[in-house]
């Protein structure tokens, strides 16, 4: 028989928080063995660390740190490149090869021959490519599980869970709409804005960030593409960002109430 060791990578986010609490109250027999994995990128935000620890009470079970060999900074200060959308190396280096790494040591040292890992991803999100297993070894040793779409779990499903589990969402839902390192260049700039308003500091690590850049001859790669972090803030480009992203919200509000309205008339 081979020997089989069971993963739930783990975001610090509603979707992957969901996904333990529903192995652990309706699969007991698979969170005893599980081994719950955060990639730690060094670039979360603090909230998505307090609720770690919260899971972590939550579960019963510590959550393995994995960490890549080599820092952001140290990356940065080598190549004096930012990530951006053309050479997404953040994700490469931080997480991607960290995992392949964990994945081997798992394999090869640990004696394992199968690797089973759980994602999050919801059954409204099926049309997203998932995990993508590019090495042959992965393809060979890792078999990856989705049970929340086997479930036909949406994001209303994954609510109900977060909330009457009594852990609820992490306190970065507050003034942000998705987890993940705090420069991530994929942010709008009213994201920018609320990492300002709640985080001055790493907002300003990162100003600092696309200062030191190499800029390139013809392009300015910065995290945001439109203007330099240090514009935004100026209170005319902050005001014109918030006007913008609120009329785009009443919008939002006002599509969802005329679905809400025509669910509710008769045939």
């Amino acid at each position: 028989m081979e020997k089989e060791c069971y993963i739930l990578t783990l975001s610090g986010g509603k979707d992957s928080t969901a996904l333990a609490l529903f192995i652990r109250d309706n699969m007991p027999e698979l969170h005893e063995k599980i081994e719950y994995v955060f990639y730690d990128t060094g670039l979360d935000l603090p909230e998505t660390y307090d609720y770690l620890n919260k899971i972590e009470v939550f579960l019963d079970k510590k959550i393995t740190y994995v960490k890549p060999e080599k820092s952001f900074d140290h990356i940065f200060s080598t190549t004096g490149m930012l990530p951006n959308m053309f050479a997404r190396w953040c994700t490469v280096e931080l997480k991607v090869k960290p995992s392949v790494k964990f994945f081997k040591r798992k394999i090869l040292e640990e004696g394992y021959e199968k690797i089973h890992l759980y994602a999050g991803i919801r059954a409204d999100e099926s049309y997203r490519d998932g995990v993508v297993l590019n090495s042959e070894f992965e393809k060979k040793h890792v078999i990856v599980h989705y049970p929340l779409i086997e479930n036909n779990f949406n994001l209303s499903d994954v609510e109900d869970i977060l909330i009457e589990s009594g852990l609820n969402y992490p306190d970065y839902y507050n003034w942000r709409k998705r987890n993940g390192c705090y420069l991530c260049f994929f942010q709008s700039p009213i994201d920018w804005i609320h990492l300002y308003e709640n985080h001055p500091d790493y907002f300003m690590k990162a100003v600092k960030y696309e200062k030191e850049a190499k800029q390139g001859k013809k392009h300015r790669f910065g995290f945001n593409l439109k203007m330099p972090l240090e514009e935004m803030i100026k209170p005319e480009n902050m005001k014109k960002i918030k006007e913008k992203y609120e009329k785009k919200e009443n919008r939002s509000r006002a599509k969802k109430s005329c679905k809400l309205i025509d669910m509710a008339e008769p045939d």
